[in-house]
């Protein structure tokens, strides 16, 4: 036999270092670290902490200790000491208006509300200085979730400016003037005395469907002059566009007739003027289709300022209540889930103990031929202790047959011995 190889240099190093490198681990001098899931949500003291900065203060609360949802506030100071404070930035979580972060700017007044998709209204930037309606504010919306469309809304004491995107009518633009109210009442408003529309000026995109000149892209309705004036889109190939106005007169002519269309009423300036542009019944539909379309846009500013009226209340009702939403995985807060828990509960365990009672109840078999929850009759009654009584004789004689089928299995036949 040979003699066995000699392990490598190599190898036998590379065992040594990793027996030099392992090494047991004492064991720990102090006792296991607990935290309860109480504790590990208040992630503080109280659930607060406070860092100061040059001039700034933050301030840091765990979900759920603010019953308004508070869980960061941000302070800014214009001087060194911190008395005097120029703005808040405050966050929210877990709010069922969605309110993420509100900016208050203490010098101006102004504040600004940023909500999370979601909100009733479709909101998603609020800007204003006051929740009295007919004020200066800024909406500003999420336009996928609205069927107008409308991105942003600005509001003034006499003007409103709305902006559009993605809609079919191509409108981008709406600017509404108002005018002082002819009845002044105690308490003004766009559903009790709405405002007198003076001015409507929309403004579209370009429709590629139509051709330039027929296609508008502005048109203002100058409601107290009774004029029309209607701007078009520019052509490629052209520098300037058409335009055209429509004045709408209420004059009878020397026979008592009413005016209904001259061919003063209609000033047009067009680059390339057709034929049927120039013909009175052309003009004359124009004017009727403007009308309507100037009673859908007044009606549409009054929308507009009711749904306006109805965001400012729904806000006040929001912050008044500023309910939090708490999640069904967390049976501590949520109390409807933890209410329903423990209704299915008490249901399971009635339910066991029902089934607990028909095992012992002898009568269950009997019962079960029975419409359920219905009282018995008389005679129903009578035949249930028939059949019981039936059964329980039947049983007996079973049990005799079988005590006596034993009975003769084990006693010897004739003529068979016990035995020696």
């Amino acid at each position: 036999m040979g003699a066995s190889p000699l392990p490598a240099p190599h190898l036998s190093r590379q065992g040594k270092e990793d027996e030099d490198e392992s090494f047991d681990m004492p064991p720990a001098w102090v006792e296991r670290i607990e935290i309860s899931p109480e504790a590990f949500e208040t992630r503080c003291p109280n659930g607060k902490k406070v860092i100061q900065y040059k001039r700034a203060k933050l301030e840091k609360w765990a979900p759920y200790v603010n019953t308004n949802g508070l869980v960061s506030r941000l302070t800014s100071y214009e001087d060194l000491e911190c008395t005097k404070i120029l703005e808040v930035k405050e966050w929210f979580q877990n709010r069922e208006d969605m309110l993420e972060l509100r900016h208050v700017n203490k010098i101006t007044g102004l504040i600004i509300d940023s909500f999370k998709p979601g909100h009733s209204q479709a909101l998603r930037v609020h800007s204003y200085t006051s929740m009295q309606p007919e004020r200066d504010r800024v909406m500003e919306f999420y336009e996928t979730a609205r069927v107008d469309g409308l991105i942003k809304r600005e509001e003034t004491a006499k003007t409103m400016t709305e902006y559009y995107q993605g809609r079919p009518d191509f409108l981008s633009y709406r600017h509404v003037d108002f005018g002082p109210r002819v009845k002044k009442t105690a308490l003004n408003s766009a559903e009790s005395n709405p405002r007198p529309v003076v001015k409507i000026t929309e403004r579209f995109l370009r429709n590629p469907e139509k051709p330039a000149d027929e296609d508008v892209a502005e048109r203002v309705f100058m409601i107290l002059d009774e004029r029309i004036q209607l701007r078009y889109h520019c052509r490629e190939d052209h520098i300037t566009a058409s335009k055209r106005e429509f004045l709408r007169r209420t004059e009878v002519d020397s026979k008592g007739n009413k005016i209904i269309m001259t061919p003063d009423m209609c000033i047009s300036f067009e680059v390339e003027p057709t034929e049927h542009t120039k013909k009175l019944l052309y003009q004359y539909e124009a004017m009727m289709k403007l009308k309507d379309e100037e009673k859908l846009s007044r009606h549409q500013a009054w929308e507009s300022e009711l749904e306006v009226l109805e965001i400012l209340k729904l806000r006040e009702e929001e912050e008044a209540a500023h309910a939090l939403t708490i999640s069904i995985y967390d049976t501590k807060r949520n109390e409807k889930s933890k209410e329903y828990r423990e209704a299915m509960e008490r249901v399971m365990h009635e339910e066991h103990l029902r089934q607990m009672e028909a095992q012992l109840d002898y009568l269950a078999p009997f019962l079960a031929q029975l419409p359920p929850g219905e009282k018995l009759t008389r005679w129903q009654a009578v035949r249930l202790k028939d059949e019981c009584l039936s059964d329980f004789k039947q049983r007996l004689i079973d049990k005799a047959n079988l005590i006596q089928a034993r009975f003769e299995k084990v006693q010897p036949g004739p003529g068979q011995g016990r035995g020696p």
